[in-house]
Parts: C-alpha cells; structure tokens; sequence
C-alpha cells in the first residue's frame, strides 16, 4: 500500500477568523471565515495507523523462506522455484537477506554461502503470500534465506 505524501498545509495571511453565531436553542457553532490562498489536508487516524503499520513492517523480522535444491524447475537457464511467503504481499520488493545459523560449522558456511551467491545473483517477485525466485545456476543444496520487507 502507498501512503499518501502529498499532503498541504493551510496557507492564509494573518490569522484564523471565526464566527460565532448561536441557534435558538442556544447552542454555538464556530464557522472557519479564513480567507485560505490554499486548503490544507485533514490528517486522520487512518493515515497515522497505515504509517504505524509500514513502520511495524520495517522492523519485523525477516521472513524465512526455504529453497529446495531439487524444487528448481526449468531444464535450462533460468530455473524457478515458487515459495509460500506468509506476509509478502504483490507490492512487496524485499530485501534477501542471509540466514545462516550463527555459529555454524565451516562446511556448513561454505556451502550456504555458495547457494546463497547463486540466489543472491537472481531475480525475484513477489505475489500474495508467494515469493519467485529464478536463478542462472542450480543450488546444490537446500538454503533458507528471509526476505525483508
């Protein structure tokens, strides 16, 4: 979802005018008689909580998606694999990010890091709750990756 970034202040030269006037009943109403050069934008709570909620997005962690070595299709270049991503959404363009357990053995590191290149230097897209990757070489081994929204 885009958030709105165009909005306006009031512009007026002066001060604000108002007028009173009151009904029979006795009640008030306050009346806006600025002369305004341009109206401004009314900012409402559902535009602090779409902000709230791309900012909540930004600092979530990243969503863990496993590629299988042998989930590639294609018999040439390039090969794609099509993951469930439980929260990416169609206009999502995350960031890969590695996964790599900490600490992890030196084979481990070696082989992780060499899948990760081959993704890494794909492409990808994002659909409701999908993500596709395509690469030009095959991983040779299962590699779970997040994706950064």
């Amino acid at each position: 979802m885009a958030l709105k970034t165009d909005f306006k202040d009031d512009i007026f030269e002066g001060n604000r005018k108002y007028k009173l006037s009151q009904d029979g009943e006795g009640n008030t109403e306050i009346q806006d008689v600025t002369a305004y050069s341009q109206e401004g934008d009314i900012f409402t709570a559902e535009h602090i909580n779409a902000t709230n909620e791309a900012v909540n997005r930004l600092n979530s962690a990243p969503i863990r998606v496993t590629l299988a070595a042998a989930g590639w299709t294609g018999g040439s270049a390039p090969y794609i694999q099509t993951v469930q991503a439980q929260g990416i959404m169609a206009e999502d363009t995350p960031l890969l990010v590695s996964q790599l357990a900490d600490g992890a053995p030196l084979d481990v590191q070696q082989a992780y890091s060499k899948a990760y290149s081959i993704v890494a230097a794909g492409t990808g897209t994002c659909g409701a709750g999908t993500a596709t990757f395509k690469v030009y070489k095959k991983p040779a081994t299962d590699i779970i990756v997040g994706l950064k929204v």
